[in-house]
């Protein structure tokens, strides 16, 4: 006999949240009750405040007017959470910190069930330890300070580059290389992997393994080869800036918050 979950989904990627539906289908000996489908954070919080709680709530970070977290500021959910997110790595290090689960999109099935068998371990222990986790989680999400400037040599002395004036930023000959929006480009000592924690993720997007970009540099988006988009950005790159099929619809979603 199937176990009934009552279950409310907070996300504002329909694409994802039929995905996440399949893929709870999926589980045996759960039968997961989708109450309800919720886009916002102000909609969550009018949700929590006016109907009984669930017993699982998964839910995305980056909402249409704006962090998820917010709920849990204004309104009390007793039901465990699971997270969703795409891109935000200070997220997934304050969750591992706290033992709250998350998980990465495109969710993955074997991770969506480690996930639920967590939270049935979950279901069997002391709620109080849980709550206090996601007390932890919330006060400990605060904004990081992204860097702002770059000092970068040229000729014989040092330039401070205002990090609103890059465009992007890529790898050519085995150097990382800046690229502003007058269409100068100076050598940085930086990795593409260290530059992405230290930018703001509203701002720069990590299109692949050779550029970083800034969202005012993007002019047009084009559709490419097997589901993948081809930036078209300002000033021009010597070469395509791609985005393959599997961070299509992340980047849509970065590119329209």
């Amino acid at each position: 006999m199937s176990i009934r979950v009552k279950t409310l989904i907070v996300e504002d990627e329909p694409s994802a949240v039929n995905r996440l539906i399949k893929e709870l289908a999926k589980v045996e000996s759960i039968a997961f009750e989708v109450l309800a489908t919720i886009a916002t954070v102000k909609d969550t919080i009018n949700w929590f405040d006016t109907h009984q709680s669930v017993d699982l709530v998964f839910m995305d970070i980056h909402l249409n007017d704006g962090l998820s977290l917010e709920v849990f500021k204004h309104t009390k959910v007793n039901a465990p959470v699971i997270f969703t997110t795409a891109y935000d790595e200070y997220a997934l290090q304050a969750f591992k910190v706290n033992s709250i689960d998350y998980l990465l999109k495109p969710i993955n099935s074997s991770e969506l069930k480690s996930a639920i068998k967590r939270f049935q371990e979950t279901r069997e222990s002391s709620s109080n330890d849980y709550l206090h986790q996601l007390t932890n989680l919330v006060e400990s999400y605060k904004p990081t300070n992204y860097r702002s400037s770059f000092l970068v040599d040229y000729k014989h002395k040092m330039l401070m580059i205002n990090v609103n004036d890059v465009a992007f930023f890529y790898i050519k000959e085995k150097g990382v290389y800046l690229k502003k929006t007058d269409g100068q480009e100076f050598l940085v000592d930086f990795v593409l992997d260290d530059l992405e924690t230290q930018l703001d993720p509203r701002a720069f997007y990590r299109a692949n393994r050779q550029f970083l970009v800034s969202k005012p540099s993007i002019k047009e988006i084009e559709p490419y080869f097997n589901g993948r988009l081809v930036l078209v950005v300002t000033p021009e790159s010597n070469n395509p800036v791609i985005i393959s099929k599997e961070k299509a619809s992340q980047f849509k979603k970065w590119a329209n918050y």
